[in-house]
């Protein structure tokens, strides 16, 4: 999903946490997926992922910022890279268990080849079903570290899995087939941890609150005609309630409805201005829209969010540039604020070389190669040689992926 705001409030989030790790790279990068799939999940090379149906399930900020330091701890920790180790020595074990199965067969044992086989699969299974379990609940207690040594509540981590054990209610799971220990297990042990804090209520910041009606507001349009319904049921105040329902009739180009709730919320923040921006712009009122993003530029001038908006009115601005520690959807936001910058100017070959890039960001690297070579043949001067020197990096990652995937 796409909207800066909450990438925004997401790294403020991730950056109370994260310089309180052993992690020698401290930048974790992050998506946020629509998806009616509750989870949140890390992968090696420091990604977090989180999907817009887990926030039905987190309503308080401590919530939130408890599943953000259990997911940060699984990066800490490795768990990854020890889930991958553990299943090649349990792979080599199923090796000499089969070769042990082929000898006791030659010899005649068919009793002792059947022992074999069930005992050895059904105690690798259980190994490494146990292995997962220890890595969650050593996250759970990792993270409930982390929210005391950034100054954050505990009870969100309580909270968290409280809300987990009650979405479990009524599952036939059993405990030691799961990947997971049971929620309850996973409760049980953190009130039982020796480090307790007070349970004292916490509100939650406005830019939370805003910030879950936004992933509600994108996870309600996979409803259909049911979206109203599912943000009438899952978000409570007033101006939230309004704002995701303005965001999910514009994502659904209801644009009219739109418009009539953004004008109902009274709030005054990021999340609502930069709504209110897409909203008149996408109805064609230039003017106001103008005004909202300079007023925004006016009390932030580097908000990368209300830049990108600007490119898309003014023919008069500049390319953006993106550093390597730019973050995924900063570099998107940039790239996407230099194609409208190049179309406006008819510069078609800047145009086709930033959408290649924003492909490449997508994960899509053919498309990306193909207009990049478009861009090249169309540029000349400084321009060509920049496209060129992209060309030949994007050439040299390909050429190493490949080369990795056939080793």
């Amino acid at each position: 999903m796409e909207f800066p705001p909450a990438y925004n409030y997401l790294r403020e989030a991730i950056s109370t946490l994260v310089p309180h790790t052993g992690m020698n790279n401290k930048t974790i990068d992050f998506a946020i997926l629509n998806s009616s799939q509750t989870n949140a999940f890390v992968i090696p090379g420091n990604h977090l992922f989180i999907y817009s149906d887990i926030l039905k399930l987190i309503n308080t900020e401590s919530s939130f910022m408890g599943l953000l330091a259990h997911e940060i701890s699984h990066l800490e920790l490795h768990h990854y890279q020890r889930s991958v180790e553990n299943q090649k020595n349990e792979q080599a074990k199923a090796l000499l268990l089969m070769l042990a199965g082929v000898a006791t067969a030659a010899a005649g044992d068919g009793e002792t080849t059947s022992a074999l086989w069930l005992g050895g699969m059904a105690n690798q299974a259980e190994n490494m079903l146990q292995n997962s379990r220890e890595h969650e609940q050593e996250a759970d207690r990792r993270g409930r570290e982390l929210l005391e040594q950034s100054g954050q509540s505990t009870i969100g981590m309580n909270d968290l899995l409280a809300g987990l054990q009650k979405q479990a209610m009524g599952s036939q799971r059993i405990e030691f087939l799961s990947t997971h220990p049971l929620p309850q297990s996973r409760l049980s042990d953190s009130l039982t941890a020796q480090q307790q804090t007070s349970i004292l209520y916490q509100p939650s910041s406005e830019e939370f609150r805003f910030f879950r009606a936004t992933l509600l507001a994108y996870r309600a349009t996979l409803e259909g005609n049911g979206y109203q319904e599912f943000i009438d049921r899952n978000i409570r105040s007033n101006d939230e309630q309004h704002f995701a329902l303005a965001l999910a009739e514009l994502l659904m180009h209801y644009e009219q409805r739109a418009e009539e709730n953004i004008r109902k919320v009274n709030t005054s923040n990021e999340f609502v201005d930069y709504l209110n921006s897409l909203i008149l712009l996408s109805t064609n009122q230039i003017s106001k829209a103008q005004e909202v993003i300079n007023k925004r530029l006016l009390l932030a001038p580097n908000n990368l969010s209300f830049i990108y908006l600007a490119g898309q009115l003014s023919t008069n601005g500049q390319y953006l540039k993106m550093d390597q520690d730019s973050l995924s959807y900063e570099k998107r936001m940039a790239l996407r604020h230099n194609i409208a910058l190049a179309r406006k100017n008819n510069n078609s070959s800047y145009a086709l070389y930033s959408h290649a890039l924003l492909q490449y960001e997508l994960g899509q690297d053919k498309p990306a190669l193909h207009l990049i070579n478009r861009a090249l043949k169309q540029s000349d001067g400084i321009q060509k040689a920049e496209i060129q020197k992209t060309l030949n990096r994007l050439e040299t990652i390909q050429e190493s992926q490949k080369s990795q995937r056939l080793d």
